[in-house]
Formats: C-alpha cells, sequence, structure tokens
C-alpha cells in the first residue's frame, strides 16, 4: 500500500528534509511543486509576472496540477509519495499577497492528496534557519506577522495532520512524522 502525503508549513520549518527522510523512510518518492522540470525557470516566471500576484498563482497552481497527477499515478501503483508543498499552500500564500480571484474552486479541478501535515515550528527558531539559508525575498515576506499568520490559518484549515516539530531534530522529525502517518494513514479518496 502506498498513499500521497503532502507536506506544507511556512518557509524555513524544514519541509524539504522532511519529505527526503520521509521518502527514505517509506522507499518512497520526494517530489515538490513546481517540480524538478519548472526549477531551472522558476525565478524567470515568477519576475515576468512580477506585477500580478494571480498571474504567480496560476503558475503555482499549474505545477499543483502536474505533480499530482504524477503523484496519484505512483500512490495507485502502491508507491509512496510525499510531496513538498502542494495546494494548501498555494491557496494560503497567494490569498497573504492579496489574490482575490475565485482560485479556490480550481481545487475541484485538483488531484487530492491522502493526507496533507502541517509542519510548525517555534518562530524565533524559523527565522533563525531561514536567515542561515540566506533567505530568499519570497521567504522574507513570512516575517510580516500578519502575511505569516494568514498563511498559517489558511494552511491549518487544509491539513489533516499539524505537528510541532521545535526542538526535534531531523530524525526526530522523521520519526514524529512516519508515526503519525501510519498511525493516520492515508484517508480514503473518494
Amino acid at each position: 500500500m502506498g498513499g500521497f502525503i503532502a507536506v506544507e508549513g511556512l518557509d524555513g520549518v524544514g519541509k524539504s528534509t522532511v519529505v527526503q527522510q520521509l521518502a527514505g523512510c517509506f522507499s518512497g518518492h520526494a517530489m515538490s511543486t513546481p517540480g524538478a522540470a519548472l526549477r531551472e525557470c522558476r525565478q524567470a516566471v515568477l519576475h515576468a509576472f512580477a506585477e500580478d500576484e494571480l498571474a504567480k498563482a496560476l503558475f503555482y497552481t499549474a505545477s499543483v496540477s502536474s505533480q499530482g497527477r504524477q503523484a496519484r499515478k505512483k500512490a495507485e501503483r502502491g508507491e509512496w509519495v510525499f510531496m513538498d508543498r502542494y495546494w494548501a499552500s498555494t491557496f494560503a500564500y497567494a490569498k497573504a499577497r492579496g489574490v482575490t480571484a475565485e482560485i479556490e474552486t480550481l481545487s475541484l479541478s485538483l488531484i487530492q492528496p491522502d493526507l496533507t501535515v502541517l509542519l510548525l515550528l517555534n518562530e524565533s527558531e524559523r527565522q533563525r534557519r531561514l536567515h542561515a539559508r540566506g533567505a530568499t525575498v519570497e521567504d522574507m515576506e513570512t516575517l510580516d506577522p500578519i502575511f505569516r499568520q494568514c498563511v498559517l490559518d489558511e494552511l491549518q484549515a487544509r491539513a489533516n495532520l499539524v505537528i510541532d516539530i521545535t526542538g526535534l531534530n531531523v530524525a526526530e522529525v522523521a520519526n514524529s512524522v512516519s508515526g503519525a502517518i501510519r498511525a493516520n494513514g492515508p484517508r480514503t479518496v473518494a
């Protein structure tokens, strides 16, 4: 049995590391949005859409659609897929950036993960990590408390599991999250 697990959280909580660890624990696949095929052109696309938050949100939505279909195919073959960010982040960040278009209706056409896990981290630790890795412009917007709370509210509304990883090392986080996934199992997709 496999499943499609989306791992969400604010910038700097360690989603990419956790996704890699989980893929190893479950002998599965680590994926992300946008996917590898778009990674090199991502900055050029975001620069081209610099003044259009809706266009940026639609770019990320297209990535979610593509990556989600790939993930679902793998899960249907009995493989585990762990996605670093998915629709919850796309929607949450768009809303926090002021997108007022009804993009939430697009979720009806997107592949839904079997489980969405939200990782939370103490804010001072998250900010330390952001600065240590060289925070991007996108990372920096989460330093604004109002922006950050808007994103967190939306992520929490869409998460099946919320796990506070404050004070845990990488191995402890992987054990905690993998244990929660095993205990809750992927929900049945309608």
